[in-house]
């Protein structure tokens, strides 16, 4: 692959059928790739060891450039959060936040089963979109060898098979940014993107954090702009000292009803018992529809 990520976010105009179902394969592969790393972790064997013993990622370049590059940082005793910083391109935005996370506050294995179930969750979602737009697919597929079909009964039989043959080859070759398109939609679902919320901020600070860097974590977790302009527009010494509800009040995409589980958070200090169940809420509804 000539670029370093090939994600949902890729703003290319054109993209093959083939390439955008791949592409959304990548959730799965990394699902793998962390919930193996977490089995290695847990039985107490270095990054290099892990990461070297999984085996190429053969159907997914993106994730087998990703192990490529952490076997070869890890080797060098880099730390995660410089090997994160120097290849930005290679991380989502929420796998990013969470390497870093829990590197800094010592509960990488945490986050790493977090990162496993992200990436399932996310690979289920994308299930779903293929299945939805399969009947499109097909449609457009269909339509590429009817649309020509008046040449055979206007005296130019000769060029029907061309013409279907151009359209199927256009329908392949561009087809993929339709599908792209309505996955990355998807993938930013309101909802969607608050259980991220919710759930980076429960590990974020009960791990620790300042509740600054904290919800600069979780905010990036999000991958949401209009969230990340909200928070930008407050300064950090006012997020440190301030209850996390007041931080959130107004921002766009957190209801009222998260706000009201932060308050309850903010008060009882038990951020597993309202937000991380809250997250979980949101994944039920979300998977349903």
């Amino acid at each position: 692959m000539n670029r370093e990520r090939r994600s949902l976010d890729d703003t290319a105009p054109f993209r093959s059928l083939a390439g955008a179902f791949r592409d959304l394969d990548i959730g799965r592969h990394k699902a793998e790739l962390y919930r193996m790393w977490l089995a290695g972790y847990h039985a107490g064997l270095a990054h290099p060891r892990v990461l070297e013993t999984l085996g190429p990622f053969g159907r997914s370049p993106t994730t087998e450039a990703l192990r490529q590059y952490l076997l070869a940082g890890t080797k060098r005793r880099q730390a995660l959060a410089t090997l994160v910083r120097t290849r930005p391109a290679l991380f989502a935005p929420f796998e990013a936040a969470l390497l870093v996370l829990g590197e800094e506050t010592g509960a990488l294995e945490q986050c790493l089963r977090l990162l496993a179930d992200y990436f399932a969750a996310e690979h289920r979602m994308m299930l779903w979109v293929k299945q939805k737009m399969s009947y499109p697919l097909i449609e457009m597929l269909a339509a590429a060898v009817i649309a020509p079909l008046p040449l055979l009964f206007t005296g130019h039989a000769g060029l029907y098979l061309p013409a279907a043959a151009a359209g199927l080859a256009a329908a392949s070759l561009a087809g993929g940014s339709v599908l792209t398109a309505v996955a990355r939609f998807y993938s930013r679902q309101p909802k969607f993107v608050r259980a991220r919320l919710a759930r980076a901020l429960t590990i974020a600070i009960e791990a620790g954090l300042p509740l600054a860097r904290a919800v600069e974590l979780a905010v990036a977790a999000t991958d949401d702009s209009a969230i990340a302009a909200h928070v930008r527009a407050i300064p950090a010494k006012t997020i440190s000292t301030q209850p996390l509800a007041r931080t959130f009040a107004g921002c766009p995409k957190v209801p009222r009803e998260m706000v009201a589980a932060m308050e309850v958070a903010d008060v009882s200090g038990d951020y597993a018992g309202t937000l991380k169940k809250l997250a979980e809420l949101y994944d039920g509804d979300y998977a349903r529809r």
